[in-house]
């Protein structure tokens, strides 16, 4: 058989939308000389299973496999470092391979519930000042095998499949607005990793349009916004894009998701002590959201070195969500921190972890 792989760029088989991976594995077999249903036996261990290489496939002729990874990629991003917690929290830290930037994912257990933090970009453009991420600077957007590559390395690494899936990691997922559509369909898809959209939450400071477009695409698919300050000067200064998209276009745009979803969402809030969590803090949120079905989860500071904040007693904590309680109708809690021993909340390990530092 003649040599058609030189010169070919490698392509990236978890980039596949389904039909094209179909297409475009059955071109690969049939140019091995391999029968049909070795295709499917492909898709198996692809989306199923993703071991570390395609030697590793089982099952497949050598020479099948061999050809394969001639002429595909199977894992874009490079496993760099893992962290265990005493609570059970895994964080992974990995490398691009084209260019070496710093990616974070985080696994978190939860009795039946194992949820996974995925990121849609190398570090964040948004820069909250209260988030880790946005100091470790930007280095540009993941392509959607980067982001489906984290779902299968932690699940190959961890053996621990996931029930739930957070675009919570690294990143404002609607500024990369085209991959996060395409990894939601590689997702979603049963043909690939078959994961139901009710399971999965997209987390954002807040873009207008994108919100609309995301849930006209997947209606079943959550949304959690990141709202942290209810005043305008005081979000300006907290969520930068804030400048470009003001809360209240932004909450325009929630209360149509909801209106054309059915769907409650989650609003995100950020205790920072002494800076927004005070009553007047409290009811200015309770008259903001008013009217919109949603639920508002409190989560603790996380303290990293670069930060002008401090962490919150919890007491503190307590006391602002009963002031948000007294005047509002829905779930206020307060979620668990987790994964602190290895500096799990967004950005802190890949910034520990820079060249730089």
């Amino acid at each position: 058989m003649p040599n058609n792989d030189a010169g070919r760029k490698p392509t990236e088989l978890l980039q596949l939308l389904g039909d094209e991976f179909i297409e475009t594995a059955s071109n690969a077999v049939e140019e091995a000389g391999e029968p049909s249903y070795r295709v499917d036996q492909l898709r198996r261990w692809l989306y199923e299973r993703t071991p570390r290489s395609f030697k590793d496939m089982e099952g497949l002729p050598l020479s099948l496999r061999e050809h394969l990874d001639k002429i595909f990629v199977l894992h874009p991003l490079d496993h760099d470092l893992e962290q265990v917690s005493e609570d059970g929290t895994r964080k992974f830290l990995w490398k691009q391979g084209r260019d070496g930037g710093r990616i974070e994912s985080v696994l978190i257990p939860d009795g039946d519930r194992t949820t996974y933090c995925i990121s849609t970009q190398s570090g964040c453009p948004v820069k909250c000042t209260f988030c880790a991420t946005g100091y470790g600077g930007f280095s540009g957007n993941l392509s959607a095998a980067e982001i489906i590559d984290q779902v299968v390395q932690i699940r190959s690494l961890s053996q621990q499949a996931p029930t739930n899936l957070v675009f919570m990691g690294m990143g404002e997922p609607l500024l990369n607005f085209d991959d996060l559509l395409r990894s939601l369909s590689i997702l979603t898809d049963p043909r690939q990793l078959g994961i139901g959209a009710r399971r999965i939450t997209v987390s954002t400071v807040g873009i207008p349009e994108r919100i609309r477009q995301l849930s006209q695409a997947f209606p079943q698919v959550k949304l959690a916004l990141s709202i942290h300050a209810a005043d305008p000067a005081l979000r300006d200064e907290l969520v930068p894009l804030n400048l470009k998209y003001p809360l209240d276009a932004v909450l325009d745009a929630v209360r149509e998701h909801c209106a054309n979803t059915g769907k409650k969402v989650t609003f995100e809030y950020v205790i920072l002590p002494g800076v927004n969590d005070s009553r007047e803090a409290a009811n200015a949120l309770t008259k903001k959201v008013r009217g919109i079905p949603a639920s508002i989860n409190l989560i603790g500071f996380n303290p990293f070195e670069e930060a002008p904040y401090s962490k919150p007693e919890l007491r503190s904590m307590i006391a602002f969500r009963d002031s948000i309680q007294r005047n509002y109708p829905g779930d206020v809690t307060i979620r668990r921190s987790r994964g602190e021993d290895i500096q799990g909340a967004c950005g802190q390990l890949s910034l520990k972890n820079s060249p730089a530092s």
